[in-house]
């Protein structure tokens, strides 16, 4: 199984599922909780949100909003920090590098196999060495691949492909964080794993409206990776009401990343120690401004100090930006907070 984000987790959260009203998304209702409002000069302006409906264009601003944090995660195991420092342990690897130099195949899986097993984020790792498979040590199912190169005393000796996820550690983080079916297909295969909606639809656009099981959908699409290489397509498939297309299309992608935003927060035990770390990853995966509250003191936020005054839903001028915002509650070891998420 694949590693995941090493964020603090309760269990408690670990099995809450049924979302507070006050944090529904897009895909539900929008709410309207009383303001939240601090004291002070008021360097924002804050009023209902306006404009005209989006219309039938909803779906759509509706699937890409929920498709782009589920882009965003794949692209965190190609690229993110982790990745980086495993890349970094490979390519330094002392007994890797003098086994593939003298091309001693049990010297090199002794060693691929030390690296996969050294608590490192490696799910699966293969050397080769002029096209030949020297070691191939990992699970299967695995996505998003890394290749370098391995080099003693700056010769090249040979090549490596890495991963730190595999297939069911990627559902289960987009599944967590997002909260709408997936299908994952290697060509014309469907991925057999745990979590992904089994057969799924016959066909999925890349973008556009699906009908499956009597069940409208509308389809998000992109194209990822598998392990050593070769297509992966992974697809999502949000639910759509039929009061969307009555709502701003800002306002839907609004309450949509704040729907992420508030099924990320039961990922964590929230605390002071942590509100940075959630305020963090909450922001890499949606691009909001997140902000912390408990009455009218902030607690952490993405600015500080934020906004002199946050309404619960609606629009917001802050330094010279327009922003849409959705709010939720959330426990906390300090007690009760309300968690505000600002979209542009």
């Amino acid at each position: 199984m694949g590693r995941q984000p090493a964020i603090p987790v309760s269990a408690i959260a670990l099995l809450a599922t049924a979302l507070a009203a006050c944090g529904a998304s897009a895909r539900t209702a929008s709410s309207g909780a009383a303001s939240a409002q601090s004291p002070g000069p008021a360097v924002s302006s804050a009023r209902p949100a306006a404009g005209p409906a989006c219309g039938a264009p909803g779906a759509e601003v509706l699937a890409r909003s929920a498709g782009v944090v589920a882009t965003r995660i794949y692209t965190g195991e190609l690229s993110g920090s982790e990745t980086k420092a495993d890349q970094r342990q490979v390519e330094s690897f002392a007994p890797l590098l003098n086994a593939v130099a003298a091309g001693n195949r049990s010297a090199v899986a002794e060693a691929v196999t030390t690296l996969v097993f050294s608590h490192t984020h490696v799910v699966r790792l293969r050397v080769t060495k002029a096209g030949s498979v020297l070691a191939d040590v990992g699970g299967p199912d695995i996505l998003a691949p890394v290749a370098g190169t391995l080099r003693l005393h700056g010769r090249s000796i040979g090549r490596y492909v890495l991963s730190v996820q595999d297939d069911l550690g990627y559902v289960k983080l987009a599944t967590r964080f997002i909260g709408v079916p997936l299908v994952m297909r290697a060509g014309s295969r469907a991925v057999p794993v745990e979590g992904l909606l089994n057969p799924g639809p016959a066909s999925i656009p890349q973008h556009g409206p699906v009908v499956y099981r009597h069940t409208a959908y509308e389809a998000f699409s992109f194209n990822a990776s598998a392990f050593p290489s070769g297509p992966l397509r992974i697809s999502l498939l949000v639910p759509v009401s039929a009061s969307l297309p009555s709502m701003t299309c800002a306002a839907i992608r609004s309450a949509e990343l704040g729907h992420v935003a508030q099924r990320i927060s039961r990922r964590f035990a929230l605390s002071a120690s942590n509100f940075a770390a959630y305020i963090k990853l909450t922001r890499t995966l949606t691009d909001a401004l997140l902000y912390i509250r408990s009455g009218s003191r902030q607690l952490a936020g993405s600015t500080s100090p934020g906004p002199a005054r946050l309404p619960s839903s609606g629009s917001l001028t802050y330094r010279g930006a327009r922003y849409e915002v959705s709010s939720f509650a959330a426990p906390t070891a300090q007690g009760p907070v309300r968690v505000f998420a600002l979209v542009r």
